[in-house]
């Protein structure tokens, strides 16, 4: 099974333009690199680590016991960085997403 997913590239120094990540199953692993890669992509530029860190940490997005994310964390992660570019706050996307406030 193939999955696709698309997010809007938030870049404020391009037109927005379609980000799509295949990947050949919910079930495969995603890299560090891969994760950071994809939000680089959405983001529409480099993301510093720490930058990354911070949102992995807002968000509870953590490496399984071997090091590796899932594709439902990149699709949080999209979701959180076009909520970020709409002008929503981390607190207005969790209470979104979860119901709850951070």
């Amino acid at each position: 099974m193939s999955i696709s997913m698309r997010f809007v590239c938030v870049s404020e120094a391009s037109q927005a333009k379609s980000v799509e990540v295949l990947g050949q199953s919910a079930d495969e692993p995603v890299t560090p690199f891969q994760l950071r890669e994809f939000v680089s992509m959405v983001r529409g530029r480099p993301v510093l680590a720490g930058t990354l860190r911070t949102w992995r940490s807002r968000l509870g997005v953590k490496p399984d016991s071997e090091g590796f994310y899932t594709m439902d964390d990149l699709r949080l992660l999209g979701r959180y960085l076009e909520a970020l570019s709409q002008g929503r706050t981390t607190d207005q996307f969790l209470n979104q997403e979860y119901g709850k406030n951070a």
